[in-house]
């Protein structure tokens, strides 16, 4: 299954297979390039070589064959290295040209050699000729079944258990002991192992920062989830509020937090932020920023306008796939939507 030129199907099985036929191409392609001689005598094992039992030696055809080599390598390198569809067809055709012709001429002159060097130089040529045709075989297969209605209220399944890579299974052991399920966008990020391990590292690093109390930056994310409308993210984020020391009353009163006693003025700054933040377009004054900056240095504000930035990177991504609450705040006070807006 492929986007575009990119191939987003077995990504990991082709590009293993490309490097296990290109790579030991490449470096046999050397050896032949830079001692022709000894090649030509030892060639695989350093006794019995293949290539002397197969007529006699002349520099120049050892010298052009090694240098094929290398290239047929490298281009199966840049293959794996770029996973682009265009790239790897050409390279894998051009591949399959040599080795089929190399395994059809050697498979009809084994005369020369003892019956193991024969299986193994047929094996290991075959192999060359098996491994290129399993590459189109992936390409062209598709990776999953065709989506199934999903059955979380999502718009499309997340990554189960049984599928899930190493990036996927960490995550969700981080889920596990963090939220005491896998949160659903996880299983969706899984999808993609590229973004989900990008993502993953701006969650940690958000979560890590510790100039600014968590209280107040748990106050400021859920505001956030509560203007943008997004379900799952108001339902764990009241319940991260709660363990952060945010009172059931201040989650009750953020429609109101600009007038009600709940909050200090530390704290209503800091939901102005969000509020600011969270418009389409964003609005945040000077005068606001000045007040900000009578309580916050540059590393705090950069923490708080992360922490709000990301919020609202979660809440448009959670929309897009329509992923709503899993009931971490069941039984207990959750913040409400201030202004859902529906997406198109």
């Amino acid at each position: 299954m492929t986007h575009g030129d990119h191939i987003t199907g077995h990504r990991g099985a082709i590009r293993f297979l490309l490097l296990a036929l290109g790579v030991p191409q490449a470096l046999i392609g050397l050896w032949a390039l830079l001692a022709p001689r000894s090649f030509y005598d030892d060639f695989p094992a350093g006794t019995d070589g293949w290539v002397q039992a197969l007529g006699p030696f002349d520099e120049h055809l050892v010298t052009d064959v090694g240098a094929l080599f290398v290239a047929l390598g490298v281009a199966l390198a840049i293959a794996a290295a770029t996973l682009r569809r265009s790239a790897v067809i050409a390279s894998v055709a051009a591949w399959l040209v040599f080795s089929v012709s190399h395994l059809v001429w050697h498979s009809l002159n084994l005369e020369p050699l003892a019956t193991a060097d024969a299986v193994g130089n047929t094996v290991a040529l075959a192999w060359t000729v098996a491994g290129g045709l399993i590459v189109l075989v992936l390409l062209r297969a598709p990776r999953t079944r065709v989506a199934a209605a999903p059955t979380t209220g999502a718009r499309i399944d997340g990554v189960p258990d049984s599928r899930a890579g190493v990036m996927a299974r960490a995550a969700n052991r981080y889920s596990r002991r963090a939220f005491g399920q896998v949160t659903e966008p996880t299983r969706i990020y899984a999808h993609h192992p590229g973004i989900l391990a990008g993502y993953g590292a701006l969650e940690l690093a958000t979560e890590r920062a510790d100039r600014v109390p968590r209280d107040l930056k748990a106050l400021a994310a859920t505001k956030s989830a509560a203007l943008a409308g997004c379900e799952f993210c108001i339902d764990i984020g009241s319940m991260i509020s709660q363990r952060a020391g945010v009172t059931d009353a201040q989650l009750r009163a953020l429609p109101e937090h600009a007038t009600s006693p709940e909050f200090s003025e530390t704290e209503r700054l800091v939901l102005d932020l969000a509020v600011g933040m969270t418009r389409t377009p964003v609005e945040v004054s000077d005068d606001l920023f000045a007040r900000l900056r009578e309580h916050f240095d540059e590393a705090q504000l950069v923490e708080l306008a992360n922490e709000i930035a990301v919020e609202n990177y979660r809440a448009r991504f959670n929309w897009a796939f329509g992923v709503g609450s899993q009931g971490f705040t069941e039984g207990a006070v959750c913040a409400r939507p201030e202004s859902v807006r529906l997406p198109a």
